[in-house]
């Protein structure tokens, strides 16, 4: 079968985890919550429990140092695929017009 341009798809399942907070950080993030409900206009603050990955994520996502080469890990956040990311013709593909380099092979 020829292969897909789309390669594995990203594991998305939750996996669960357990932390513990001080005390000062978990008002902290209940008046956080209470915050965006406010904000929202909510009549409930959204719970710790889902508030707390999105923090996680909106602070690690654009985190440039992070995402360098060096300490590039598989995303857990979907990415784009870059524009024009389709593999390069190989050289059945290649017009006879088009000159080859030596060593691309």
């Amino acid at each position: 079968m020829a292969k897909l341009r789309i390669g594995p798809l990203p594991d998305d399942r939750p996996v669960k985890r357990t932390i513990t907070f001080t005390a000062a950080l978990d008002a902290l993030i209940r008046d956080y919550a209470a915050a965006i409900a406010a904000q929202d206009g909510q009549s409930e603050a959204p719970p710790v429990e889902e508030l707390v990955p999105i923090i996680v994520e909106r602070f690690i996502t654009p985190d440039r140092a992070f995402r360098a080469p060096m300490h590039r890990a598989p995303s857990a956040v979907p990415r784009k695929p870059p524009p024009h990311s389709e593999q390069s013709p190989s050289s059945h593909e290649r017009h006879e017009d088009q000159p080859t380099i030596a060593g691309s092979e």
